[in-house]
C-alpha cells in the first residue's frame, strides 16, 4: 500500500522536484492541510530541507504516524525538532557532516528514522555517507539504527539483497509516482 508524503513551504503545500542540483520545490496554490486520516504520513519541511530553517509550526502537534524530514543539518538541532513535537523526527544523511554529526544526533534521541537520499547512488555532502548503500546499511546496523527511510529520488531503487535489508525496517519514498515496490520496502510513501 502507497501512503500519502505531502511537501510544504510557507504554509503551503509544493511539489518536490529532483535534478542534478539538487532537491528543489514547484509551488501551487493549494494551502497546507494534514489528512485526519490513522494511515502513515511522510511531511517534509522545504523551507527547512533547502534553507536550513525548520517551519513546523504549520503542522498540528504529535500527529500521530507521521514521519517529519525538517532538513536536519546539524547534530544538536535534533533537539529542537523533538520539542516542537510535530512527529516522528527523521535524520536526513544528506547535509550532515559525518558519522561525527549523526552520533551526535542520535545521543538525544532513540525513536528516530535515518534518511537517506538516493538517485543512481547515495547523494549526500558527507563522504563518509557518499559510499556504496549496502554498506552505509551496515554502518547504519552497527549503530543500532534500524528504522531507515530511502528517498527514491529519481525513480530508481537501489538494488539491496535480501540479506542486507534482514533485521531492519525499510521505508521507501518515492517523488513520482510509484511503480512496483521493491522486496525490501516495507512501507511506500509517494508525494502527490
Amino acid at each position: 500500500m502507497v501512503h500519502s508524503a505531502l511537501a510544504y513551504n510557507r504554509g503551503m503545500l509544493v511539489k518536490p522536484t529532483w535534478d542534478s542540483k539538487g532537491i528543489n520545490f514547484q509551488t501551487t496554490d493549494t494551502e497546507l492541510k494534514i489528512p485526519d486520516t490513522d494511515e502513515p504520513k511522510l511531511i517534509w519541511d522545504m523551507r527547512g530541507i533547502m534553507r536550513n530553517r525548520p517551519d513546523p509550526f504549520p503542522l498540528p502537534f504529535n500527529p500521530e504516524q507521521t514521519y517529519l524530514d525538517s532538513g536536519l543539518k546539524w547534530g544538536e538541532e535534533i533537539i529542537d525538532l523533538i520539542m516542537a513535537d510535530r512527529g516522528r523526527v527523521i535524520i536526513p544523511l544528506r547535509n550532515l557532516r559525518g558519522f561525527g554529526e549523526l552520533d551526535e544526533a542520535l545521543t538525544y534521541t532513540e525513536d528516530t528514522i535515518i534518511g537517506i537520499d538516493w538517485s543512481s547512488s547515495v547523494e549526500a555532502v558527507s563522504k563518509d555517507f557518499s559510499i556504496d548503500i549496502v554498506e552505509l546499511l551496515r554502518l547504519l546496523r552497527q549503530r543500532k539504527q534500524k528504522e531507515i527511510l530511502i528517498y527514491c529520488l529519481s525513480g530508481d531503487y537501489p538494488y539491496i539483497p535480501a540479506g542486507a535489508a534482514s533485521n531492519l525496517n525499510i521505508k521507501m519514498a518515492t517523488l513520482s509516482e510509484s511503480r512496483h515496490p521493491p522486496s525490501w520496502a516495507k512501507e511506500v510513501f509517494s508525494f502527490e
